[in-house]
């Protein structure tokens, strides 16, 4: 059995499958806004945005599988992931399923962490690496999501009130990633 490494690298339109993966993932953020607003459709909102999450592990799978990894991969997975929550928090801010100020604080939250990103591999040439507190924040983002779009009757529980705190987990431990990777960052001895 070869080893991943010793595989020969895909090419051509097979290369591509990952990243229009991908690409899918950012693309449904518009559409679930679009289902929310025109249809009026938790329900479809809640499966496309489930769709989109499975797309987040399969784009990777595909990548390894293929051996198409690559750098521009880097970029276009957090910047999917951001279009596909930041549309979804906005939409369900604008129905009246999310808090306004949660929703603005995720997507302002999302764009600092973006306009970092991009800062940090201009400037140094690597891609920031997601940290564990940062990956359980997504978790706990996704299961807001989820509850909040879906939030339909259940088990006698008030869930809009479950996906906020949800998201406030989300929340609270992305600011507390942020805050301490900043730190981090400010106090590394720097070379000259």
């Amino acid at each position: 059995m070869a080893k991943v490494d010793d595989r020969p690298r895909a090419t051509g339109p097979v290369a591509l499958i990952p990243n229009a993966i991908t690409v899918s993932r950012g693309l449904c953020g518009p559409i679930v806004m679009g289902v929310l607003l025109v249809l009026h459709s938790n329900v479809l909102a809640f499966g496309v945005f489930l769709f989109a999450i499975v797309t987040d592990l399969l784009d990777g799978w595909a990548a390894r599988l293929l051996h198409a990894e690559s750098r521009w991969a880097l970029f276009l997975d957090p910047l999917s992931d951001k279009l596909l929550t930041g549309f979804t928090w906005a939409a369900l801010a604008m129905v009246g399923h999310a808090p306004v100020w949660m929703a603005v604080a995720m997507i302002l939250r999302d764009l600092i962490v973006g306009v970092g990103f991009w800062w940090g591999a201009r400037t140094t040439g690597v891609f920031p690496v997601a940290r564990p507190p940062g990956q359980i924040s997504v978790a706990f983002e996704g299961t807001a999501l989820c509850v909040l779009l879906y939030h339909g009757p259940w088990i006698d529980v008030h869930w809009p009130t479950v996906g906020s705190l949800l998201g406030g987990v989300a929340l609270a431990l992305s600011t507390g990633d942020l805050l301490e990777y900043a730190w981090s960052r400010l106090r590394a001895p720097t070379t000259t």
